[in-house]
């Protein structure tokens, strides 16, 4: 059993939680979809294609995509994941704990020693 597993069995936290909360916490809002159609239309501005998204004050809209019972079972599994993953399983985790009233944890905790995932396979089509 891995770190991440024995502290969710620890905290008591039932994975399909961390699905739902995931992809709860990571959807499109009204302010996400603002800020992609002004990157949108940053691309498409010949004043502005020169300058950065940061000189213009656009930031990073959500992904859109929760947490995948997938990708949790790998986490589970103590198998490497992209950061990327990782990073939505904290956000996922912290937000549960800070419900719960404990203090929100770091990914290094959660995770130990696991690599990231590194120049994966390309899907065969």
């Amino acid at each position: 059993m891995g770190s991440f597993q024995q502290f969710l069995n620890d905290q008591k936290i039932d994975p399909r939680t961390l699905v739902r909360l995931s992809a709860r916490l990571e959807r499109h809002s009204d302010e996400d979809r603002l800020l992609e159609h002004k990157r949108w239309a940053k691309r498409r501005d010949k004043d502005t294609q020169g300058k950065s998204y940061a000189e213009l004050g656009l930031g990073k809209p959500k992904s859109g995509r929760g947490v995948s019972d997938r990708q949790l079972h790998a986490a589970l599994s103590d198998q490497p994941l992209p950061p990327r993953v990782r990073g939505k399983i904290v956000r996922a985790v912290n937000a549960l704990l800070t419900q719960k009233g404990a203090q929100p944890i770091v990914p290094a905790a959660l995770f130990g020693d696991i690599k990231p995932r590194q120049n994966a396979p390309a899907k065969a089509s």
